[in-house]
């Protein structure tokens, strides 16, 4: 799309197609325009059936109309969440405390986001012993839609975490 000729609404969009599961504030950030004419725009685009939003506890994500990992989407946009994900997707299953110190993150902030992750059903859960072990429900869902982020500003990472997965894919 040509940057010059595009208008604010064009350009939101285009954003949010590149960028499924943004937030208000990510966008006005990456698209630079007021958060009033944001706003305005993502009203607009809702109401023409061009994106949907979805709420979760903090924010309302947004997404062209054909994506359909609303919840998954969402969560590669928290970095907690999605570091505890990256962490599955190379070491599954694994414990509580095996997250915890893999991600340098708390025990009780784990504790508060897997929760999360699992009444999503991103992540389930069974015992072993005196332990439980977490999981991706879906890993192969999980890849697919980190590749449909891959235009975000953290993506480098995981651009680059993909490629060594898909490689593994691939042998």
């Amino acid at each position: 799309m040509d940057e010059v000729l595009a208008s604010p609404k064009e350009k939101i969009l285009d954003f949010i197609i590149n960028n499924p599961g943004s937030h208000l504030r990510m966008i006005k950030k990456n698209v630079q325009f007021s958060m009033g004419t944001v706003q305005y725009h993502l009203n607009t685009l809702e109401k023409e059936g061009k994106i949907k939003s979805s709420k979760t506890r903090f924010y309302k994500n947004y997404y062209h109309i054909n994506e359909s990992d609303e919840k998954l989407l969402s969560v590669f946009n928290l970095e907690s969440p999605r570091s505890i994900i990256m962490y599955l997707l190379q070491h599954q299953p694994s414990t509580h405390q095996e997250i915890a110190k893999g991600i340098e993150l708390s025990s009780s902030t784990v504790s508060w986001h897997m929760k999360r992750l699992l009444e999503s059903n991103i992540v389930e859960s069974e015992y072993s012993g005196k332990y439980t072990l977490y999981r991706l429900v879906d890993r192969e869902k999980v890849l697919e839609n980190l590749k449909k982020c891959s235009s975000t500003t953290w993506n480098s990472m995981i651009n680059s975490m993909v490629d060594i997965f898909s490689a593994f894919e691939q042998k």
